[in-house]
């Protein structure tokens, strides 16, 4: 019996799906080669970035999802803000021409966003520039060379290009990482599972029925 229901355990085990890990995907229609004048090039390059994708491009979570969001460079002569319409709300803003923090990232917070596209969600603006969000022209995306458009990350990196006019499309203006950390989901057994699952419970149920002691009638007996 003991090693009956080890067995059922075990089937039950494999037959219920792991947690799936968070995904964002991200689709984009033309990339382009990061501008020798992103000052942040060769540190972009050190993670595997060289291209970047800007307008009509998305990033979709598929499904609710923890992200961390850090801070990583700026090169700007406005004030830039990087905020987010998530719980709780995330909103930094630089005030320096130039700052490097790629080896020592700034910890900006941690937010939840539902399943779906995060345009309108990651948002920059500026005082004395332009604001953009995912799939403007102002808002680059920062891929690897061989990134195929609808491929699901765990990380990707955005950069801010905050001219209103003459936009020199480096994108370097306020550079920001984003990590996602779990995904809210409950695991629906399919049907398959289901089978396997009830053929388990009825493998135990016979088991049981073998092992259940034999019935014993007894006579009174006069003496």
């Amino acid at each position: 019996m003991k090693k009956t229901l080890a067995a059922l355990a075990l089937a039950t085990a494999f037959a219920m799906p792991a947690q799936a890990e968070a995904a964002a995907i991200i689709e984009f229609d033309a990339t382009s080669e990061i501008s020798d004048s992103n000052d942040f090039k060769a540190w972009l390059g050190g993670v595997g970035l060289t291209r970047y994708a800007t307008l009509g491009s998305s990033i979709v979570l598929d499904a609710e999802t923890l992200i961390r969001f850090e801070f990583l460079g700026t090169d700007s002569g406005f004030s830039d803000t990087f905020s987010t319409v998530s719980a709780p709300v995330i909103s930094y803003t630089e005030t320096t021409t130039f700052q490097d923090s790629f080896l020592a990232p700034i910890l900006l917070g941690t937010a939840t966003f539902g399943p779906g596209s995060l345009a309108g969600l990651l948002n920059f603006s500026s005082l004395g520039g332009a604001p953009a969000t995912v799939g403007q022209d102002g808002f680059g995306i920062f891929l690897a060379a061989d990134q195929l458009s609808g491929a699901g990350v765990d990380t990707f990196y955005f950069g801010y290009d905050d001219e209103v006019t003459g936009q020199d499309d480096d994108h370097d203006d306020l550079i920001i990482r984003a990590t996602l950390l779990s995904r809210a989901v409950t695991p629906v057994p399919e049907a398959a599972t289901w089978a396997l699952l009830v053929a388990g419970f009825g493998l135990a149920g016979a088991a049981l029925r073998r092992r259940r002691p034999p019935h014993r009638s007894f006579r009174a007996v006069h003496v």
